[in-house]
């Protein structure tokens, strides 16, 4: 028995140890397992806390972004209104352009009555100033001028035993009506018909195109015969020109064309010229190669950005504003040095000098 409860007690106190070991293994385990548990309630805390922070952060990105939305729905309102107020304002505005264009259709559509009504009182006020000055010159000191029904120009008055110069009625190609004119007795053996004068100034020379079409001035002085009556002039045959010119200090000269023709109005009165001769220079101061003519409103020249009519004044056969200008201002002496837009004949007395007198003719070739 004895030995019975002997390895009992052996038996039970292995167990027991055994016991210990096992609960000594339990405790550690169990230790680790707190341990851990430990650790990752800490971890769960920081994450916790990450979280509330994420969450704090996003919270507030929401209220900013919020806030943003407002005011970008803010101003999406403000630029529909600002956008609408525009459309209108464009519209307005289109509205008055319309308006504004039919303002000035009506006022061109006037313009032009006008301009139609004004050309009509310029032919009238020609017409009158004509039958004035046929009245001054018949009831004037000087002769009569002399009438004829079979003279086509001075030449003819000439042969027809004329010689003195004065003013005469020719008929230019048939016209039943005819046209007083200064006939030129005495330059180069007689027999020409002036169409331009300049010897005082008395007569404006900034004229229209009409103007010089027609002709204007005191047949007697100062004088444009006029485009229109130049052209059927050159019409009747072969006809050559010769310019007259005088400066201030006395000193005179001439340039001549043996073949002279002046084109239609359909053709810009065009100038062909042939042949020159003459003292007023080695060569040509006039274009003689078909220049058109031009005026202040109706520019033919060959000046690409620029009106010669308006730069030098008058009318002329201009080509590219070149080397004279017989029709420009009148300038008296001290006043005609360095004046481009004066009387001008480049090869007689340069491009800036003005001079005292010129006249312009022409006559039959076979004269």
């Amino acid at each position: 028995m004895l030995e019975i409860g002997t390895n009992l007690l052996s038996h039970t106190a292995e167990q027991t140890r055994k016991l210990n070991v096992v609960e000594a293994k339990v405790m550690n385990h169990t230790s680790r397992i707190e341990i851990q548990l430990l650790e990752n309630s800490l971890s769960t805390n920081k994450l916790e806390k990450e979280l509330l922070l994420q969450t704090t952060e996003i919270s507030q990105l929401r209220d900013k972004n919020s806030r943003l939305e407002n005011k970008v729905a803010l101003l999406e309102s403000q630029q529909r209104g600002e956008l609408e107020g525009i459309r209108q304002e464009k519209n307005r505005l289109q509205s008055v352009v319309r308006s504004q264009m039919a303002a000035i259709e009506a006022l061109e559509k006037q313009l032009l009555v006008a301009s139609t009504n004004n050309s009509a009182l310029q032919s009238q006020q020609a017409e009158l100033m004509e039958s004035v000055h046929t009245l001054i010159n018949m009831v004037s000191t000087a002769p009569p001028p002399v009438r004829s029904q079979v003279w086509r120009d001075c030449a003819d008055v000439y042969r027809a035993g004329h010689s003195s110069s004065g003013l005469y009625f020719i008929y230019i190609s048939n016209r039943t009506r005819p046209l007083q004119v200064f006939c030129d007795m005495d330059t180069a053996g007689g027999g020409w018909t002036l169409f331009q004068r300049r010897s005082n100034g008395s007569v404006d020379f900034q004229r229209s195109w009409r103007e010089y079409k027609m002709g204007f001035g005191d047949v007697s002085g100062e004088h444009w015969l006029g485009n229109e009556a130049l052209h059927l002039l050159s019409s009747q045959g072969q006809y050559s020109l010769r310019v007259e010119l005088e400066d201030w200090e006395g000193n005179a000269g001439h340039s001549q064309y043996d073949r002279f023709t002046l084109a239609s109005e359909r053709q810009q009165y065009r100038l062909y010229l042939r042949g020159y001769s003459g003292t007023a220079g080695r060569q040509s101061s006039l274009a003689t190669h078909g220049m058109g003519f031009s005026t202040r409103d109706q520019d033919h020249d060959n000046c690409d950005h620029c009106k010669c009519a308006l730069m030098l004044t008058g009318g002329w056969w201009f080509d590219a504003c070149g080397f004279s200008n017989l029709n420009g201002i009148y300038y008296s002496i001290g006043h005609n040095i360095r004046k481009l837009n004066g009387i001008k004949w480049h090869h007689f007395r340069g491009p800036s000098y003005s001079l005292r007198s010129t006249a312009m003719m022409v006559r039959p070739y076979d004269f």
